[in-house]
């Protein structure tokens, strides 16, 4: 995106010929977006002649007879434009023009306020003509870091224009690859959801796995029907106030991430891993000690993602469980360590490990700690899952001093048992992504 304005932007069309220069000879390069206030045709060519493969129309600044014939004229050239939006009412405008990249501007053009709602609003109330219009929908302004992009991900949009942050980040490409879920920040799994509501809004804060209990007794067992429910409103960007719309005939559910990849070499599993989470959460479904069978039978009717055995189902026959990736716990005990931990463990690439606390009763949700130790050095040996007494208090730490693959939490989300406070949720999943940001914490 390059600003060709001059007077307040102080752009020039010479900038978008340079861009367009220093990308041509890439063997995928980037498109080129002119950005800037255009109200005539001759713009359109001029846009063109620079280099331009698409630019902006912002709906605020035209009458909709010139939207329509603005961007009649841009697909002649070949371009499909960006229309930008901002509000309900030129939503619509921009539909009845006939456009196709819809960009929802979270900043007001009058008063320069930023609304990270406004995209969610619009998309509540049009989802049914952007639909049937087959429009693509893309966030503008104030994305800020990863958690941004996934709370749109699970909105249904499809991109994000992101400037200012770049502009101030001291390492634009390592930003870009956060965006695009490639960095090393931890992986949070948030576990133990019964109702849609609550599992949103653990997909909005950004977690990367969402966990579904199947357990027999489990204070958060769900039905094989309650999973569905929450497992189609996030995978199919049915999360807002407009989302109603009926499904089309649904394909076939095929996991993003499978035993396959868990059996490639450990850098490529793991870029397979974060490849799979960049595109929405992972369901996992959580199984206690129960047949086989049933957990298959489970797993193909909820459409889950991974399976993981939090039991004492131990490490052997798990390819019975192929064609899905598996997590298998271990319980760490007062006087476990690092070496008879990792000689129980099986080879990584059959399973992802989890380490939980070990109690007398329970498999899991037991809300105690164990000895981060073992885990940092568990850690070190293979990647792995820290579960067991985390929440949003001690999350951050817990990522500062064992840098886990990922994290997982249940009852350190909830106030009463089996039931997710949706600030505690939100408060975990937001501390463990930002660990290594102090002041971006919250503490209260």
């Amino acid at each position: 995106s390059v600003l060709t304005e001059p007077k307040w932007f102080k752009g020039t069309l010479e900038d978008m010929r340079d861009v367009r220069r220093q990308v041509a000879s890439m063997e995928r390069r980037p498109a080129v977006l002119r950005k800037d206030f255009l109200l005539d045709e001759y713009q359109i060519y001029e846009a063109r002649v620079y280099g331009a493969d698409t630019l902006l129309l912002i709906v605020a600044v035209l009458e909709e007879d010139d939207l329509t014939a603005l961007i009649k004229c841009s697909r002649s050239l070949g371009m499909e434009p960006l229309v930008e939006v901002n509000n309900d009412s030129e939503t619509k405008i921009a539909l009845r023009a006939g456009a196709k990249v819809i960009g929802v501007n979270n900043r007001n053009l009058h008063s320069f306020t930023v609304d990270a709602n406004t995209t969610e609003d619009i998309m509540a109330t049009n989802r049914e003509e952007l639909e049937k219009n087959d429009c693509m929908l893309c966030a503008l302004s104030g994305i800020q870091n990863r958690v941004d992009v996934q709370r749109y991900q699970v909105l249904g949009v499809e991109t994000v224009l992101v400037g200012e942050a770049l502009m101030r980040s001291a390492d634009a490409a390592r930003l870009i690859r956060q965006f695009r879920g490639f960095d090393d920040t931890v992986l949070v799994k948030a576990c133990g959801f019964k109702d849609v509501e609550g599992a949103i809004h653990a997909a909005k804060a950004g977690a990367d796995f969402i966990g579904l209990v199947f357990a027999k007794g489990s204070p958060r067992e769900v039905s094989i029907e309650g999973a569905r429910a929450i497992i189609d409103a996030i995978r199919n960007k049915k999360c807002h106030a407009g989302a109603s719309t009926p499904l089309l005939k649904k394909k076939k559910h095929v996991p993003r991430f499978t035993s396959a990849d868990q059996k490639k070499p450990r850098v490529e599993m793991l870029a397979a891993l974060r490849a799979a989470t960049a595109v929405g959460p992972l369901f996992v479904g959580v199984f206690s000690d129960q047949t086989p069978e049933e957990v298959l039978r489970i797993t193909e009717e909820a459409e889950l993602d991974i399976i993981q055995l939090s039991g004492h189902e131990g490490w052997e026959n798990l390819a019975f469980y192929h064609p899905y990736a598996l997590i298998n716990a271990e319980h760490v005990a007062g006087d476990s360590t690092t070496e008879a931990l990792l000689g129980k463990c099986g080879d990584e690439h059959e399973a992802l490990l989890l380490l939980d606390t070990k109690h007398p009763a329970m498999t899991g949700g037991t809300g105690l700690t164990f000895d981060w130790n073992i885990a940092k050095n568990v850690q070190a040996a293979r990647p792995m899952f820290t579960a067991g007494g985390l929440g949003g208090d001690n999350v951050a730490q817990c990522v500062l001093d064992v840098s886990p693959m990922a994290v997982d939490a249940s009852s350190g989300m909830e106030k009463v048992k089996g039931v997710k406070d949706p600030e505690l949720v939100y408060k975990y999943v937001h501390n463990a992504k930002n660990a290594r940001n102090e002041k971006g914490l919250i503490i209260e």
